[in-house]
C-alpha cells in the first residue's frame, strides 16, 4: 500500500518532459562519448538501442499492474467510442480522399493535415484542463529530443537542406527507413515526414483520452523513436 501511494505521487508527465529535454540536449555529448565517427558507428550503439527497447517494453507491460499517477495529472475517463456503419463509411471516404490528395499534391496535403492536427492540439488544450499536462508530455517526447539543434552555431549544409523537415523531425527516423525502402532521398520525403508526424501527434491526442497509463506508455515509445531519429540526425550533420 505504501509503495502504491508513493507511485501515485510521482509526477510522471513532468518527469517525461524534463527527461526529454535533458536527453535531447545531451545527444551530441553522448555521440562523442560513444566514440562514433562518420565512417563507423560505435559498438556501444546497438546495446544501448536494444536496452532502451527492452526497458520500454518491460515498463509498458508492467503498467497495467502499477498504480495510476496522481489525479491532478490524470485525464478523466473518456467515453467509449461508438462505431456505426455511417462512421465507418465517412472514415473510409476521408481516407480515400486523403490518399488521392497525397498522391496528387503530397506536400500541400501533408501540410494541411499537419495544420489541422495542430488546431486539434490547441482546441484540446483550451477545452480540457486535465489533458494539458499529458498532451504537453506527448509533445515534449516528440520534439525535445531534437533540442540540441538549438545549441549549434548556425546550421550546417544538411541542416539547411532539412529546414523543410523541421515540422516533421519527430518522424525523421521513420521517414529515413521509408526512404531506404523506397530508394528515395530523405530530402525528397519532406511531405512524408510531416504526414507521419501529424499521424503520430493525432494518435497521441487520442491516446491521452484513454487514461494516464496508456499515455505514459505511448510517450515512452514516441520518445524512443525521437531519440533514434535525433541520434541519426546528429551523426548526419557531422559528415
Amino acid at each position: 500500500m505504501a509503495i502504491g501511494n508513493a507511485m501515485q505521487r510521482i509526477p510522471f508527465f513532468p518527469l517525461l518532459i524534463a527527461a526529454s529535454l535533458a536527453v535531447g540536449w545531451f545527444i551530441p555529448s553522448f555521440y562523442d562519448w560513444t566514440g562514433s565517427d562518420q565512417s563507423r558507428p560505435s559498438p556501444l550503439i546497438r546495446p544501448f538501442a536494444i536496452g532502451m527497447l527492452v526497458s520500454v517494453s518491460i515498463f509498458s507491460l508492467a503498467l497495467p499492474w502499477m498504480p495510476s499517477p496522481s489525479p491532478r495529472h490524470a485525464n478523466g475517463p473518456a467515453a467509449p467510442p461508438r462505431f456505426t456503419i455511417r462512421t465507418v463509411l465517412i472514415a473510409t471516404a476521408v481516407v480515400a480522399v486523403l490518399l488521392a490528395a497525397v498522391a496528387k499534391f503530397p506536400l500541400v496535403t501533408s501540410g494541411g493535415v499537419y495544420a489541422i492536427v495542430w488546431c486539434w492540439v490547441v482546441w484540446s488544450l483550451m477545452k480540457c484542463r486535465q489533458s494539458r499536462v499529458p498532451t504537453a508530455a506527448v509533445l515534449a517526447c516528440m520534439y525535445f529530443p531534437f533540442v540540441w539543434i538549438a545549441s549549434r552555431n548556425g546550421p550546417s549544409g544538411i541542416l539547411e537542406a532539412l529546414v523543410g523537415m523541421a515540422l516533421g523531425l519527430p518522424a525523421f527516423f521513420i521517414t529515413l527507413i521509408a526512404g531506404r525502402l523506397s530508394g528515395q532521398h530523405i530530402q525528397e520525403l519532406t511531405w512524408l515526414s510531416m504526414l507521419f508526424t501529424a499521424i503520430e501527434l493525432a494518435i497521441g491526442l487520442w491516446v491521452v483520452r484513454l487514461g494516464p497509463k496508456v499515455t505514459i506508455a505511448y510517450c515512452l515509445w514516441v520518445l524512443v523513436i525521437s531519440i533514434f531519429g535525433s541520434f541519426v540526425l546528429n551523426a548526419l550533420v557531422r559528415i
